[in-house]
């Protein structure tokens, strides 16, 4: 059964991930011809809760440095609406 990955991110979400898995591809190539698939490209093409998750935590990360290191008068309250 083949499966469809769907990307729920931007173009340039898109663009930094692959950018990430160009710099980190363990892929088996011999002239020209792909002997064997990294498990990298292998999760992009097979596991939608893989990249959901990955974008997911992309979105996260900043909020949850600025929560973890940034004094608590510095960060905007919890109750907050951005507009």
């Amino acid at each position: 059964m083949l499966r469809r990955i769907i990307w729920n991110g931007t173009t340039d979400e898109a663009l930094v991930l692959l950018h990430a898995l160009r710099e980190n591809c363990e892929c088996s190539v011999d002239n020209g011809r792909t002997l064997a698939i990294c498990a990298s490209h292998t999760m992009l093409v097979r596991d939608q809760r893989a990249v959901d998750g990955l974008l997911f935590m992309r979105r996260m990360a900043a909020r949850l440095v600025t929560e973890e290191f940034e004094p608590a008068e510095k960060r905007p309250a919890a109750n907050a609406v951005a507009v």
